[in-house]
């Protein structure tokens, strides 16, 4: 299993998110904290009945924010890699 990435920043749609990295039961979480006044998220990566890969929200019914946000997650990980 890799390292856990540092705290690090993105900006969504014109505003920051703060992205702290966890170790949970062995599964990598990532606690999402929004500059203002939305509520902080945690998002990770789950598995479907097929074995695909996605993001999802903990708790559930933030779907669409942890697929976007997750993805730049993903992509800043492995552009830090290069």
């Amino acid at each position: 299993m890799r390292e856990i990435e540092p705290p690090f920043s993105l900006e969504i749609e014109g505003n920051i998110v703060q992205v702290t990295e966890h170790e949970l039961k062995g599964k990598r979480v990532f606690h999402l904290n929004f500059v203002g006044s939305k509520k902080p998220l945690i998002i990770t990566v789950a598995l479907t009945r097929s074995d695909e890969k996605f993001w999802t929200s903990i708790p559930e019914g933030r779907q669409k924010e942890a697929e976007q946000i997750g993805k730049l997650i993903a992509a800043h990980i492995r552009n830090k890699r290069r």
